[in-house]
């Protein structure tokens, strides 16, 4: 099937409105080339620091000489750059300076059978499983009563090592985007055991936060809501869903999951550094650390 192209959470005009609402410096630089979400951070006496996150966006027929200069009207500092920029990147003056992460996006089909096709075996009989365990699925809107799953999403970074956006973030993005952050749960015997976030931006959507208790795991909850999450998705216009990081060395078990759904992996493009002055000699001989 012909996978439709993915509008990172981070170049939206939904985060970006989100982060004005919080009060943070974020502005949407476009032109015709495309465009880039920028965001803006002060650091004291040495004034702002200007960074974007799995972008520029390109349009489709710019040219390299435009995508150059789209970059440089940014006029970044760090870039966590989109798939396919490094060339834009080196001649616009950037240094690599960590290398390229993976994700996983998963197609939204067009049915929840060919859904359920794209899916590998051991996948498709975990979420078959979870059908017979006679789980209790719901949908509802990002809100106050939610506050269980943002305390279990802190519990589940500090036993596993890992950072996420802070959840004061979360909340203004779902409150300057009504209805775009939607909370999808198993429960077992009235209590919810496993849970996921789903952010929309346009014809895309992120996998925000997942969480599963032990019984959540037992019941393979986790194939049941994101099954549901698809078919919500399907129903809105939605084309595309970001999984998140793909990490076959500390979460191997997540990875699976992410790609046993039929998700494709796509490789980003790095973090950069625009270097002023004497830049070219930096990138010569700098080494780029490995990314997890």
């Amino acid at each position: 099937m012909k996978v439709a192209a993915h509008l990172a959470l981070m170049q939206s005009p939904d985060m970006g409105r989100a982060l004005t609402a919080l009060g943070c410096g974020a502005d949407l630089v476009t032109t015709d080339a495309g465009h880039a979400l920028v965001i803006r951070r002060g650091i004291g006496p040495l004034g702002e620091i200007r960074f974007s996150s799995q972008g520029p966006v390109f349009a489709d027929q710019s040219t390299l000489a435009d995508r150059v200069a789209l970059l440089r009207a940014a006029r970044l500092h760090l870039l966590n750059a989109a798939s396919g920029t490094q060339a834009v990147c080196r001649t616009a003056g950037f240094a690599l300076l960590m290398t390229p992460a993976t994700t996983a996006i998963l197609p939204v089909a067009c049915d929840t059978d060919a859904q359920m096709r794209m899916t590998h075996g051991k996948w498709r009989n975990a979420a078959r499983a979870a059908v017979r365990a006679g789980l209790t699925l719901t949908r509802s809107p990002l809100g106050c009563e939610h506050a269980w799953l943002f305390a279990q999403e802190a519990a589940q970074q500090k036993s596993r090592g890992y950072r996420a956006l802070p959840p004061a973030l979360t909340r203004a993005y779902a409150q300057a985007n009504p209805g775009q952050a939607q909370v999808f749960a198993a429960h077992q015997d009235g209590a919810p055991i496993a849970a996921m976030l789903v952010l929309t931006h346009g014809a895309s959507a992120t996998y925000h936060i997942g969480w599963s208790g032990d019984a959540g795991r037992r019941a393979r909850a986790h194939h049941a809501v994101l099954m549901a999450v698809t078919d919500w998705l399907r129903a809105t216009g939605v084309a595309t869903l970001d999984l998140g990081g793909l990490d076959t060395r500390h979460a191997p078990g997540l990875a699976r999951f992410k790609l046993g759904s039929g998700a494709a992996p796509l490789t980003q493009g790095g973090t950069w550094i625009r270097c002023p002055g004497p830049s070219d000699a930096f990138r010569r001989w700098q080494r780029p650390r490995q990314s997890l």
